[in-house]
């Protein structure tokens, strides 16, 4: 009996609302055949860039580590709430760099079996700082930075 093998893809996104199939690239149309199930995104090594673990079925899990490296500038939120939920589930973020907006929202979950990252990533390409980031807690409050720097990981903390 013959097995076939459904490949395992892997896109990158091309910063204009498209992707490019970079599969071979990373070889991964070369790694064992295994029953996976769910994923978890997060910047594993703090770099700026997103890794995914992948979780097997009886096996171990799979870490793919972005160490390719993405050029371009990035930003990172940690939030935690004080007033609503510790972990800031359900707050939402919008940053402004230049001519573009970016959103995000903390969530948990992410898919079956797993846990992304809390915290929030955000791509700016070639501006070197945020002109402005507004946060919107669960509670109902909010909080505004302006000209953060890019490159890091702010921990922000919900007032009392």
């Amino acid at each position: 009996m013959e097995t076939y093998r459904q490949p395992d893809l892997l896109f990158r996104g091309n910063g204009e609302f498209g992707f490019q199939d970079v599969t071979s690239q990373v070889e991964l149309d070369q790694a064992p055949v295994r029953s996976s199930r769910g994923g978890a995104f997060c910047d594993y090594d703090n770099d700026g860039d997103l890794d995914l673990l992948v979780l097997a079925i009886d096996d171990a899990p799979t870490l793919l580590r972005n160490d390719g490296g993405n050029r371009k500038n990035w930003l990172q939120f940690r939030l935690t709430g004080r007033r609503g939920n510790r972990s800031a589930i359900g707050a939402r973020v919008k940053v402004v760099a230049g001519s573009k907006t970016r959103t995000g929202r903390v969530r948990s979950g992410g898919s079956f079996l797993s846990q992304n990252d809390l915290r929030l990533h955000f791509g700016l390409g070639e501006a070197a700082a945020a002109d402005r980031v507004e946060i919107r807690w669960p509670s109902g409050g909010s909080h505004v930075l302006t000209n953060v720097e890019a490159n890091q990981i702010v921990r922000i903390e919900e007032a009392e």
